[in-house]
Protein backbone atom coordinates (compact mmCIF):
# COMPACT_ATOMS: atom_id res chain seq x y z
CA UNK A 1 0.00 0.00 0.00
CA UNK A 2 1.23 3.43 -0.87
CA UNK A 3 0.29 6.54 1.12
CA UNK A 4 0.84 9.65 -1.00
CA UNK A 5 1.35 12.74 1.16
CA UNK A 6 1.84 15.24 -1.65
CA UNK A 7 1.03 18.75 -0.41
CA UNK A 8 0.92 17.51 3.18
CA UNK A 9 3.12 18.63 6.05
CA UNK A 10 3.79 16.55 9.15
CA UNK A 11 3.78 19.07 11.97
CA UNK A 12 4.55 17.09 15.09
CA UNK A 13 4.93 13.75 16.84
CA UNK A 14 1.18 13.13 16.87
CA UNK A 15 1.17 13.16 13.06
CA UNK A 16 4.00 10.64 13.00
CA UNK A 17 2.16 8.52 15.59
CA UNK A 18 -0.95 8.51 13.39
CA UNK A 19 1.08 7.31 10.40
CA UNK A 20 2.71 4.66 12.60
CA UNK A 21 -0.73 3.44 13.65
CA UNK A 22 -1.82 3.07 10.03
CA UNK A 23 1.39 1.26 9.11
CA UNK A 24 1.05 -1.06 12.12
CA UNK A 25 -2.54 -2.00 11.28
CA UNK A 26 -1.64 -2.84 7.69
CA UNK A 27 1.48 -4.75 8.78
CA UNK A 28 -0.69 -6.88 11.08
CA UNK A 29 -2.56 -7.92 7.94
CA UNK A 30 0.62 -8.70 6.03
CA UNK A 31 0.60 -5.51 3.97
CA UNK A 32 3.60 -3.24 3.54
CA UNK A 33 3.01 0.51 3.64
CA UNK A 34 5.19 3.02 1.86
CA UNK A 35 4.82 6.72 2.63
CA UNK A 36 5.76 8.84 -0.39
CA UNK A 37 6.05 12.47 -1.44
CA UNK A 38 6.84 13.96 1.96
CA UNK A 39 8.51 17.36 1.83
CA UNK A 40 12.05 17.47 3.23
CA UNK A 41 11.16 18.71 6.73
CA UNK A 42 8.31 16.23 7.11
CA UNK A 43 10.50 13.37 5.90
CA UNK A 44 13.16 14.27 8.48
CA UNK A 45 10.60 14.37 11.30
CA UNK A 46 9.03 11.09 10.18
CA UNK A 47 12.42 9.40 9.90
CA UNK A 48 13.54 10.58 13.34
CA UNK A 49 10.34 9.55 15.17
CA UNK A 50 8.74 6.70 13.23
CA UNK A 51 8.56 3.53 15.27
CA UNK A 52 9.79 5.29 18.42
CA UNK A 53 6.49 6.58 19.72
CA UNK A 54 4.34 4.58 22.10
CA UNK A 55 0.82 3.85 20.92
CA UNK A 56 -2.06 3.18 23.27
Amino acid sequence: MRIDLTNTHIWDASSVAALDAVETKYAARGKMVTVVELNERSAELHKSLAGRLASH
